[in-house]
């Protein structure tokens, strides 16, 4: 039987259809497959770094004092309210009650704080393997987004993972261990990524706007610091951008696009912390407390200045201060390669701009260019720690040791590599033979001996691997194995090596305090009525309060409301005005106290009798004009604070009566409070907690204004006879900020998907 050709035909064309929608699918797959690979082997190679962390529970990243006295219980703050489904933006256990989102530091608008906030408890606190691979994790999306970033700069997946080792590992992000300083420095690679995008012909808007939405978003994480060294980042290649395009219109509106992007995104954290810090002191280094409206002395950014005798810990480990420089041999080599073979890239020479331009920021004192900016930048003053701009710096060397790795293989390399190979022999024998001399004929220390022992091997090893590159074409995907193995072992003898164990009696003493006088805490928890604790912070070396949702009356903190500063808080009249009914302390520390409780670890419980409710009435109130006036009658043993108060400006009318007022209930929640009054007649009710705007009140359902009497603390006038008084924070700007916030993300993403599409980029 024979078969046509028209009757075959539709069977094969059915085959070649679901032949091509396989070799298509297969071919999707592979492709996903393919650029999978270098993000698995980050992962992995993080994991691994991080052994210490990851693999066992023997260490902890957050044993140091500021950490574990403020961090942690901020941390645990936090998660325990989310558990409890409320968003904390007021933390009433420090102090009266401060703003929490307005601190900024710490981390409530950063999203991915959110999810380590709402991951399980155990036994009711961050499980510690939880806050290990949080730490982890951090430092893979530094890796990561540094990846992508030389991926886009056409770098090849074994630079790529080179450049996000160094990163990720190394330098900066590897150093630092502030978690709020951490999430800030990992968005500076996708700010870069698209800022270079945005400043290639025809200058995409797209990539402006995504710029400034990663800009935003280390904005969110808590801290000023790095946000401002990045913004002076893109200050500068948006220059040479404009300059580089004899000023086109073009050029110059990436950095307007920019801004915006990046504070609409950043606004959720901008605007509480702008309106906290207008309104608050902080802590620089000085003896006292400044205001907003003072600049940082630039004796300070000078005591946090790299002297320039620590530019040497670029190569040796152990020369440091206030950050750490250091690259390694193989870093420092490798970089060193791309800016002699690859210089004629554009990219690359601007990034090698902005890692100069690093340096120069961390020199600080050091240098005219650094004073210079701090006289002329607006709140460049507030940074106060110059050293910190060497992530710049280690952001522009991790890109050019991916330019580095691929120029091994080009055709002009073996002359350079040849001479390098010598060099690093040489530089490594010298070295070793200079340190071996010293230890046998003097016996003398060197900072850090084993470090530069390590580097001068260091040296050696790659001198070795170098020579046999140039003499082996083979074998070089083996030889960059173990260049990348030599790298990861330089960086880890130096990073790693800072997680201290948990039984090193000498340095793990920190986080061992949380367990200690536990009864005492459990004790205070079982009182009946509103508790307010005084604590010496020498005694219990953490946040008390916010690690056991506890109100205390002292805590470590970089800032403070000002009008709280103001009442002159240590006293004793200024202690009992706030209602602080019980110490907790070795011995009585005012007359009076009566012993109620005794710890097992020697902190004991006294009563302090003459404490105030947490809430009352007066009916006498009058106008201050200054806060030496609010101290004076504060402190005055004649002014008689439960009868009487103040308030700034014209106080409002309070009538006088008899019969005695009365709360019949009060109940505070973490953003809230609410008080059932019965009053003989018009008057005010005052509670002692502190006022700042953003409180609401309301009487019986109806909007009622609230005074800062006593300085400090919130009042609300009410009517004769019964009424329910309630109090709610809810600042304005976090709302405005999370819309802002909301409308910077959305806009960024639909202005980079639907703008007009980019001309072809042409090679850089």
């Amino acid at each position: 039987m024979q078969f046509s050709h028209r009757e075959s035909s539709p069977g094969i064309a059915a085959a070649g259809r679901e032949l091509s929608y396989h070799d298509g699918l297969m071919s999707l797959v592979r492709r996903l497959a393919s650029g999978l690979v270098g993000p698995a082997c980050l992962l992995l190679l993080v994991i691994a770094f991080f052994w210490k962390l990851t693999l066992t529970n023997q260490y902890a990243w957050l044993e140091s004092p500021d950490l574990a006295s403020q961090v942690l219980p901020w941390f645990q703050y936090q998660a325990h309210q989310f558990h409890q489904g409320r968003v904390p933006l007021w933390d009433p256990f420090l102090f009266g009650g401060q703003p929490l989102i307005g601190q900024a530091q710490p981390g409530l608008a950063y999203p991915l704080n959110w999810i380590l906030f709402l991951l399980p408890l155990q036994d009711g606190h961050i499980s510690p393997a939880i806050l290990n691979w949080y730490f982890v994790l951090i430092h893979f999306m530094a890796a990561l987004f540094c990846y992508f970033l030389c991926r886009d700069l056409r770098c090849s997946k074994l630079a790529s993972v080179f450049a996000g080792v160094s990163f990720g590992l190394g330098g900066y992000v590897g150093s630092i261990d502030w978690p709020q300083m951490l999430n800030s420095a990992v968005w500076a690679p996708l700010v870069l990524l698209f800022l270079l995008r945005a400043i290639r012909p025809p200058y995409p808007i797209g990539a402006a706007a995504l710029a400034g939405m990663f800009h935003g978003l280390s904005w969110l994480s808590g801290h000023h610091q790095i946000p401002t060294y990045i913004a002076l980042a893109v200050l500068f290649v948006w220059l040479y951008s404009v300059v580089a395009a004899r000023f086109a219109w073009r050029a110059a509106r990436i950095l307007p696009l920019f801004a915006v992007f990046s504070l609409l995104t950043g606004a959720l954290q901008i605007l509480p912390a702008y309106e906290y810090g207008r309104l608050a002191v902080r802590w620089v280094g000085l003896q006292e407390p400044i205001g907003w409206n003072q600049a940082v002395p630039y004796l300070i950014h000078q005591q946090y200045s790299m002297r320039p005798i620590h530019l040497l810990g670029v190569l040796l480990p152990g020369i440091e201060a206030h950050s750490n420089i250091f690259v390694g041999v193989v870093g420092l080599s490798l970089a060193s390669l791309a800016l002699v073979c690859c210089w004629r890239n554009r990219a690359l020479r601007i990034i090698s701009g902005l890692g100069l331009l690093g340096v120069l920021l961390a020199l600080g004192a050091n240098t005219v260019f650094h004073g210079i900016l701090y006289s002329a930048l607006p709140l460049l003053d507030k940074t106060r720690h110059p050293a910190s701009a060497i992530s710049l710096f280690h952001l522009a060397v991790a890109v050019l040791i991916a330019y580095g790795v691929d120029a091994m293989s080009g055709p002009s390399a073996a002359p350079v590599l040849r001479r390098l190979s010598m060099a690093l022999l040489g530089f490594g024998l010298f070295c070793f033979l200079l340190l071996f001399g010293i230890t046998l004929a003097r016996n003398l220390s060197v900072p850090d001996g084993d470090g530069a022992i390590m580097s001068a091997l260091a040296a050696l090893a790659l001198g070795g691997l170098l020579y046999r590159w140039i003499k082996n074409d083979t074998g070089r995907k083996a030889l960059a194995g173990l260049m990348l193995a030599l790298f990861i072992l330089e960086l880890g003898n130096v990073y790693v090596a800072r997680l201290l164990h948990k039984d090193d009696k000498d340095r793990s003493v920190h986080l061992k305090r949380f367990g200690e006088n536990l009864d005492v805490a459990e004790y205070l928890k079982r009182q009946s009525g509103p508790v307010r604790v005084e604590v010496e912070f020498e005694d219990v070396g953490f946040n008390w309060g916010d690690w056991h949702q506890m109100d205390v009356f002292s805590g470590y903190l970089a800032s403070m409301p000002a009008n709280l500063l103001s009442t002159d808080i240590y006293t004793a009249r200024t202690r009992m005005l706030y209602g602080i009914n019980f110490a907790v302390a070795r011995k009585p520390n005012r007359e009076g106290q009566q012993e109620v409780f005794r710890g097992q670890s020697g902190l004991n419980v006294y009563r302090n009798p003459e404490a105030f409710p947490r809430a009352w009435t007066i009916h006498d109130l009058f106008e201050v004009r200054s806060v030496p006036e609010v101290r004076a009658h504060l402190q005055d043993p004649n002014f008689d604070l439960r009868r009487k108060s103040f308030v700034y400006g014209t106080p409002p009318a309070l009538d006088t009566c008899e019969g005695p007022d009365r709360i019949r209930h009060l109940h505070r929640g973490i953003n809230s409070v609410v008080l059932e009054v019965e009053m003989q007649c018009r008057g005010l009710v005052v509670l002692s907690e502190n006022y700042f705007p953003g409180w609401r009140a309301s009487v019986d359902g109806k909007s009622a204004r609230i005074y800062e009497v006593y300085g400090a603390l919130r009042g609300v006038v009410v009517e004769k006879g019964a009424h329910r008084v309630e109090m709610k924070y809810r600042p304005a700007t976090v709302y405005a900020g999370a819309m802002a916030t909301l409308a910077g993300l959305l806009g960024a993403i639909l202005l980079a998907a639907f703008a007009r599409p980019s001309a072809a980029v042409a090679p850089h």
